[in-house]
């Protein structure tokens, strides 16, 4: 058993490294070849960072909901770089629009918005449909017990039910 946990923590380190080398052998090299697209995706993604580093779940749901929104507003105006000046200077003028912070940072709120609204509204719903379920087996019983008599509904049969 000891034998076997050694042997996925130095699979787990060993995956941790092929990360590193991927990360400095493409993400790197690319980073500087797209420069203007990483550092609009640097600064716009800092939402879904933080989710990552603040969301205790091991699923990473927070990062998965509040990311792939906060992705889709930044790709909005990496488009638009790509239209028309891809270069630093043309990275600071999208930077310098509000708009542009209010899409970004917006579209994550909506990922927030969504992440802790979903779950309670989820479980409101399945509450009511189980209350509303467990009248109707509630009246089902009470017309069984008019007709089968007060023994449907555990009682004994000398007692008559109560009002």
């Amino acid at each position: 058993m000891a034998a076997q946990r050694g042997g996925t923590a130095r699979r787990r380190a060993r995956s941790k490294g092929n990360g590193l080398t991927v990360l400095l052998l493409i993400v790197v090299p690319m980073s500087l070849l797209f420069m203007p697209t990483a550092v609009l995706l640097a600064v716009g993604l800092v939402p879904t960072a933080v989710a990552f580093v603040i969301d205790r779940d091991p699923d990473k749901t927070a990062p998965m909901t509040v990311g792939a929104l906060n992705f889709v507003g930044v790709m909005v105006f990496a488009i638009q770089l790509w239209q028309g000046r891809h270069s630093l200077a043309g990275v600071m003028t999208l930077l310098g629009d509000p708009f542009t912070w209010l899409g970004m940072y917006g579209a994550a709120a909506v990922g927030w918005a969504l992440y802790y609204g979903i779950p309670p509204a989820v479980a409101m719903w399945t509450a009511m449909r189980a209350e509303t379920r467990i009248a109707r087996l509630r009246e089902h019983q009470q017309d069984l017990a008019e007709e089968w008599g007060p023994e449907v509904r555990g009682e004994p049969a000398g007692d008559a039910p109560r009002r």
